[in-house]
């Protein structure tokens, strides 16, 4: 009979101590890492970011409220885009300085070297033929970015208004408000915890 009781202390044990680890990384996340007092929920509203952030997925974004937010080439950025201040999901490819020009075979260069795709945490949930029509990019002009300002791109490059459009444009740097750190729901449980990189 003594056995049943034992196996019991295990378990229960066992939970303390799974518990307390998880504890320990959500402190080390949210207190240490990132401020928990700075991370606001967003809801993604379409699939321009997906593979990184699709549509319907919340993510956590450390605003930036107390000193200026300097994205570098390949950051993920939170800004306010239009008279709204709608907030925009992108990421940061070229920074003050930089060329970016549409390249041969449909690609984007930067500084004259083919863009490259971030790394993926999981499946993407971009489903075929949701990404626009035919294999084009838009077509966009050459430019060097201008000091204040950063040029942005949507990683559904098919599918993405961004500063390849002239009415959109690159970014000036005081429209920034965070930088996304954290997909913590997702239609696909695989995705849940990802990074945002």
């Amino acid at each position: 009979m003594s056995s049943a009781p034992s196996k019991y202390r295990i378990l229960i044990l066992f939970l303390v101590a799974t518990g307390s680890v998880g504890a320990g990384l959500f402190g080390y996340e949210f207190l240490y890492r990132y401020r928990i007092w700075t991370l606001r929920a967003f809801r993604a509203s379409s699939n321009s970011m997906c593979p990184a952030i699709c549509a319907g997925e919340q993510i956590f974004v450390q605003m930036q409220v107390e000193a200026a937010y300097v994205p570098k080439r390949g950051d993920v950025i939170v800004f306010d885009y239009g008279s709204d201040s709608v907030k925009f999901i992108k990421r940061v490819v070229g920074v003050p300085g930089d060329f970016v020009a549409p390249g041969p075979e449909n690609i984007i260069l930067v500084n004259g070297k083919p863009l490259m795709g971030p790394a993926i945490c999981s499946k993407s949930l971009l489903r075929p033929n949701t990404d626009g029509d035919g294999d084009q990019l838009p077509p966009f002009e050459a430019i060097r970015v201008p000091n204040g300002q950063v040029f942005v791109i949507g990683d559904n490059l098919k599918n993405s208004l961004d500063s390849r459009f002239k009415d959109f444009g690159p970014v000036t740097l005081d429209k920034i408000r965070g930088k996304p750190v954290m997909i913590y729901w997702s239609p696909a449980a695989s995705r849940i915890g990802c990074p945002v990189q």
